[in-house]
C-alpha cells in the first residue's frame, strides 16, 4: 500500500516487490512514530526522552553496567553515563555493587522509577489502544507477533553486523574488503 507522498517512482530501478513495499511502510512507520512520539514528549527536551529510554531498557534488561546498557542502546558509554547520572540524581535508578567484579557497578531501577515506568506504559498502551481501535483482536494479535519477528530480526542484524558476522549481498563484496568500490 503506498500513499499520495510515497509514490512508486521513490522507488530506483530494480528495487521493487515485497521487500521494497516493507521498506517503504517502514519508513512511513518510523516517521509517524517520530511524529507522535514529538507530539506525546512537548516539554520534554531530548535529554529527558533519552534518559526515559535508559529507564525503560533498565526495568526490562534488570541491573546491567553502563557499558552494557550502552551496547544494548547503540549509544556511546559517556552519553549513556551521564544520562544515567541524571536518573540517579532524580532517584529514579540507583547505582549497586557488581558482584561479579567489585571495583565496576551497576544501575537499577529505584522503586520511584519503577513507577515512572509504569506510567510510562500506561501513556503508551493507551496510546496504541486509541490508535488500533478500528482493529480486530485477532489482527492486533498479529501485528505483534510480526512487530516481535521483525524486532527479532532486526537484533540479530545488529549483532552480525557488530560482529563481522553480517553475510555481504550476493552481488557486492564483503564489507573491508580491497574490492570495494568508491561511489558519489
Amino acid at each position: 500500500m503506498t500513499t499520495t507522498t510515497d509514490s512508486p517512482r521513490d522507488h530506483p530501478p530494480g528495487l521493487d516487490g515485497p521487500v521494497a513495499e516493507v521498506a517503504l511502510q517502514m519508513t512511513r512507520h518510523v516517521r509517524a512514530l517520530h511524529a507522535v512520539k514529538s507530539v506525546m514528549a512537548r516539554g520534554e527536551s531530548d535529554a529527558e526522552r533519552a534518559m526515559h529510554t535508559v529507564l525503560l531498557v533498565l526495568a526490562d534488561t534488570g541491573p546491567q553496567r553502563v557499558t552494557g546498557l550502552a551496547d544494548t542502546l547503540g549509544t556511546d558509554p559517556s552519553t549513556t553515563s551521564r544520562q544515567a547520572a541524571e536518573l540517579v540524581k532524580r532517584g529514579l535508578l540507583e547505582r549497586l555493587p557488581d558482584p561479579d567484579d567489585r571495583r565496576a557497578g551497576l544501575l537499577a531501577v529505584t522503586d520511584d522509577g519503577r513507577a515512572v515506568v509504569r506510567a510510562m506504559r500506561e501513556r503508551r498502551n493507551e496510546l496504541l489502544a486509541r490508535i488500533l481501535r478500528d482493529w480486530s483482536t485477532p489482527d492486533v494479535e498479529t501485528l505483534g507477533t510480526y512487530l516481535g519477528r521483525l524486532a527479532d530480526g532486526l537484533e540479530r542484524a545488529r549483532t552480525e553486523m557488530t560482529t563481522g558476522t553480517w553475510p555481504a549481498p550476493a552481488d557486492r563484496p564483503a564489507a573491508g574488503s580491497d574490492d570495494v568500490e568508491e561511489t558519489a
